[in-house]
């Protein structure tokens, strides 16, 4: 054999095993390997299951004057389930005193509290065990389809105005051509939104305000806390004619210990088996990731009363006559976690998936 057959020879024999080490890099299997063993080590570590135990106390103290009458509207919190296995799940509940109604609305229950004159406090304590999973959904623009395979369910719910979730307005349409253009896949439309907020809109809390910011608001001060910017992250999904809504709960820090209130988006990806509810936590960097420190205590159901009601728990009525200047009724709400444990069992978050480790 000559050596130019043999160099070629060899050549060919090279390439042979380059595709074969290609190939097998192309396969799901190969891919979990390197992940493992490669990236995990290297990327933030957090449990996959935590165990919390939450008591909450809303008390109402007439401050040496006289409450007329109150009402307390509270959601009561769900188990979630999504693709086969839960994200939260409620185990013991007990409220004290009883609700005196509880009301049907759709995506959560409402426990109603009502009394009249009051001149001393009013507590009721809430005592609940959960149990949350922590989930990220393993999607990209291939096995995400386009926002007309959306059930109709999500789109007769989820795509007008809605209270603060201003859609149908010149500015939000604007702003929705420049970020989303033409695309219809929804997960494409969804990422793009994500950046575009992640990159623009500088985490804020605004001090003294009356609820959280509009759509319309937030855009103009590119400003906002946690609700701001889920509000317009909605707003501009509907615009493409994605729809998204608001979950509103908590979020725990075992660190400091402290449960703190929070806002996230959930939406509906359509995939050729189905599809699932997403969630999208756009302040904490987190994308299509449920993470297990999350309590959620109220999913909207598209109604704006109803979503009003959720950031406006309380109406009291009361006699000025028997207070003093600027003074009047105090409420105050208070969380605990009396107890948190965690899972052995560990989830590796890749580094390209989460910007930042805040856990």
């Amino acid at each position: 054999m000559s050596e130019g057959r043999r160099k070629a020879g060899k050549t060919l024999l090279v390439v042979a095993v380059i595709l074969v080490v290609v190939l097998l890099l192309l396969l799901p299997p190969t891919q979990d390997l390197l992940r493992k063993y490669l990236l995990d080590p290297f990327s933030p570590q957090y449990p996959e299951e935590v165990q919390m135990e939450i008591v909450r106390k809303l008390t109402l103290d007439a401050n040496g004057g006289e409450i007329t009458g109150y009402t307390i509207d509270l959601p009561r919190p769900v188990s979630i389930f999504e693709d086969g296995t839960y994200l939260q799940k409620i185990g013991s509940f007990a409220v004290s005193p009883s609700y005196d109604h509880l009301w049907d609305n759709g995506t959560y229950d409402t426990m109603v509290w009502e009394g009249g004159a009051l001149y001393d406090t009013f507590t009721l304590t809430i005592t609940m065990k959960v149990t949350q999973r922590m989930q990220v959904w393993k999607l990209d623009e291939g096995s995400v389809l386009d926002k007309d395979e959306i059930p109709q369910y999500y789109q007769d719910s989820y795509l007008d105005d809605q209270w603060r979730i201003v859609v149908n307005a010149p500015e939000i349409e604007a702003l929705r051509d420049d970020i989303v253009g033409n695309e219809t896949n929804v997960f494409l439309i969804a990422k793009a939104i994500y950046d575009w907020i992640d990159e623009n809109v500088d985490y804020h809390i605004w001090p003294n305000t009356d609820g959280p910011l509009s759509s319309l608001d937030t855009y103009e001060k590119l400003k906002g806390d946690c609700d701001d910017q889920s509000i317009l992250f909605c707003a501009l999904a509907r615009s493409a004619g994605v729809p998204a809504w608001l979950q509103l709960g908590a979020v725990y820090s075992p660190d400091s210990g402290e449960l703190g209130g929070h806002a996230w988006v959930q939406m509906f990806m359509p995939t050729a088996d189905g599809g699932t509810n997403v969630t999208i936590d756009i302040v904490n960097d987190r994308f299509l990731v449920w993470m297990p420190n999350l309590f959620c205590e109220f999913t909207d159901n598209g109604i704006a009363e109803d979503l009003q009601k959720a950031y406006y728990t309380t109406s009291i009525s009361f006699d000025p006559s028997t207070y003093g200047p600027n003074e009047g009724p105090v409420r105050e709400d208070d969380w605990t976690v009396v107890s948190y444990q965690e899972s052995e069992e560990t989830v590796a978050l890749n580094l390209i998936v989460i910007a930042r480790e805040d856990f």
